[in-house]
């Protein structure tokens, strides 16, 4: 999931399991704040390469109860995002 090494992304999504979704599809998360414990700093390159790697194989979906112009305010990683069914089996294979 990432070319750093042990897999920046796989450890943010594990993070993000462990202390928010709990293996529920659906669930509202917010990467940020499970971002030092997978060993990133929200704002930083690593942790940016990291979340984008979940949205673009669609590990995470935005979440849309949140106004467009709302979140286009926010930095990028701090709006709320949605656990994606592809999230549960990117964690087995993890």
């Amino acid at each position: 999931m990432s070319a750093y090494p042990g897999g920046d992304a796989a450890r943010l999504l594990r993070s993000i399991n462990a202390q928010q979704a709990h293996g529920r599809v659906g669930s509202i998360v917010f990467p940020f704040a499970a971002a030092r414990a997978a060993g990133l700093v929200p704002g930083t390159g690593r942790y940016e390469e990291a979340l984008w790697t979940l949205v673009w194989g669609g590990a995470l979906a935005v979440d849309g109860c949140v106004p467009l112009e709302a979140a286009a305010r926010l930095p990028f990683g701090r709006a709320p995002y949605r656990l994606a069914p592809e999230a549960l089996r990117l964690l087995e294979t993890a």
